[in-house]
């Protein structure tokens, strides 16, 4: 099959693209911004840029449209990356409604297309009250959320009755790699994150990785069709949420962030963080999909599992995440990144990084590594040990002296569909305990952001042909 997947670099459309990719489906993304997409999608794909919206379709698109056998629509602007001003809501709408709209349109005459996968969110049903939970058969509510939901499932109006429809209403998704989950983290692990207004409204979450997979599954079953709350079991209250976290990742709970306080903060979007959204499915069941992580508990175990600290017991950290595709087999990528002095080619010149020592000829479990480097014009040495090595899968490498109290950085690579995905998980912790933490995370996550973004495009660079 061709799918084409808009959305593709948003958080759910990578993790559906992979799924897609893997299941030997032709992935065909569609971008806003492609050369950013070739550099960051984590799997094989054909990419398309179009800025959405009324905007007109490239020629070269226009074809493309016509050869694909169903689409994944998961356009649209992230609801909570900034205020919601009047000119963000509009945003919202436009990314959303108006592309999907023109998008409609474009590539309704396709005989080809079979299948729709339309993203939505639980958001249509409104605030619930009193207990009340809502289901499938759920008519839509009022406010923002819940207009904004209702007319992007419009926008496909106009597709052909030959078309299966599959519209997914998705709860608050939950992920190490972003999204709500690290917003509640890093207050916790700083000490100040606590339950939300009063901590009794419900929220309704699912995992990532099922998301994903119904997707997937959706696809490939015929029988599949109509609306599906994408929720897990159970909606939890904020105040149990947050205890659970807590108690996983062995931190205390602050005082309770007042509602007002929040208003104040983030403005309108805080409404929808205070009012309870308890969503349930009553027909996910009956498509037979099994979901991975069936209920709040199975999650929160998944996610937080990669923030506990690699050498004590049950000790909250904080974790960056960051993957790429590269089309070459892990045969032929594996040996530039076992060589410890190809680290400088990847590293950006403002760090002036050079490695003086490394212990052994060729890099071993056990092996060290000195380097020298300055970040913000204050020099520091840094001793690194090879924690674990296993070529050409995986190997650690283990800050035991330098700048952090914590820096435990994993690589791994995996073979995947068209080449290798490569991983890369740090976990850190700032020296000088909750005062490092309250003054210098916003500087480490933008320093190490950009230091992983000069390696990505460098990566792209070498290995992206």
């Amino acid at each position: 099959m061709k799918i084409l997947l808009t959305g593709a670099t948003g958080l759910i459309g990578s993790e559906v693209g992979k799924q897609l990719s893997e299941a030997g489906i032709e992935v065909v993304s569609l971008t806003r911004d492609a050369k950013r997409a070739r550099r960051s999608l984590p799997f094989l794909s054909e990419v398309h840029e179009w800025t959405g919206g009324d905007a007109p379709f490239p020629d070269s698109l226009r074809a493309v449209l016509q050869t694909v056998d169903g689409v994944v629509n998961l356009m649209g602007e992230n609801i909570s990356d900034q205020r919601w001003s009047a000119e963000f809501k509009n945003k919202l709408i436009t990314s959303r409604v108006s592309g999907t709209k023109s998008l409609v349109e474009e590539i309704k005459g396709n005989s080809k297309l079979r299948v729709w996968i339309q993203g939505s969110a639980i958001g249509v049903y409104g605030s619930s009250a009193n207990g009340e939970h809502f289901d499938e058969n759920s008519p839509a509510g009022s406010g923002f959320l819940a207009e904004l939901s209702r007319d992007w499932e419009k926008a496909l109006g106009g597709l052909p009755s030959t078309v299966r429809t599959v519209t997914l209403r998705i709860g608050v998704v939950f992920s190490h790699q972003s999204g709500a989950y690290p917003k509640l983290l890093t207050p916790l692990l700083q000490g100040v994150g606590g339950v939300l207004g009063s901590g009794e409204q419900l929220m309704s979450l699912v995992h990532l990785t099922d998301v994903a997979r119904f997707i997937s599954y959706a696809i490939h079953n015929s029988k599949v069709s109509g609306v599906y709350n994408m929720v897990a079991n159970d909606p939890v209250s904020n105040r149990d949420l947050m205890k659970k976290l807590a108690k996983l990742l062995n931190v205390c709970l602050a005082p309770r962030a007042p509602a007002f306080a929040l208003k104040l903060a983030i403005g309108e979007f805080a409404q929808a963080l205070l009012e309870s959204q308890a969503v349930v499915s009553v027909r996910l069941s009956d498509t037979g999909f099994l979901m991975k992580y069936p209920d709040v508990d199975s999650i929160l175990a998944e996610v937080t599992q990669w923030n506990l600290h690699p050498l004590k017991a049950a000790k909250g950290v904080f974790v960056f995440y960051a993957e790429q595709f590269v089309p070459h087999e892990i045969e032929s990528i594996f040996p530039f990144f076992s060589e410890a002095r190809n680290l400088e080619a990847i590293t950006p010149e403002w760090l002036n990084f050079k490695i003086q020592r490394v212990s052994t000829p060729s890099i071993e479990k056990g092996t060290k590594i000195r380097y020298r480097l300055k970040l913000h014009g204050i020099p520091l040495s840094w001793i690194t040990d090879i924690a674990e090595w296993e070529p050409p899968l995986r190997f650690v490498d283990n800050q035991i002296r330098g700048p952090y109290s914590l820096w435990y950085h994993e690589h791994t690579f995996e073979s995947v569909r068209g080449g290798t995905l490569l991983r890369d998980w740090v976990r850190f912790e700032l020296p000088m305990g909750k005062l490092g933490q309250w003054f210098g995370l916003g500087k480490v996550k933008s320093d190490v952001s950009r230091i992983f973004e000069h390696r990505r495009v460098k990566i792209e660079e070498m290995f992206g042909s």
